[in-house]
């Protein structure tokens, strides 16, 4: 019997440890979940922001030009430039 009580006991230890291990990796995929909603959130948010500063960039351009614009912010000239034209496009693309 007492071979038996043994086998029980550790039957039941399994079967505990089991369900420990399956309520982890449940919380763990919830979590995983969790976490990439809040970066698709925050990816969200740095997209409008990014696209509001480089509008910013353009219509500074656009009252005082591409050099000075570059000049005061720091940026390459190249790349206001280029920005000023991709927002142009856009504009023209969406019918203004």
């Amino acid at each position: 019997m007492a071979v038996r009580d043994t086998v029980r006991g550790a039957q039941r230890r399994l079967a505990a440890l089991d369900g420990a291990y399956t309520r982890a990796v449940t919380n763990f995929d919830r979590t995983c979940a969790r976490r990439a909603a809040v970066l698709a959130e925050h990816d969200s948010l740095v997209a409008l922001a990014q696209g509001e500063v480089e509008r910013t960039v353009v219509a500074m351009a656009a009252e005082v030009g591409a050099d000075l614009t570059a000049t005061l912010l720091g940026l390459d000239a190249a790349h206001v430039r280029h920005l000023a034209k991709a927002e142009k496009r856009a504009g023209n693309m969406s019918g203004g």
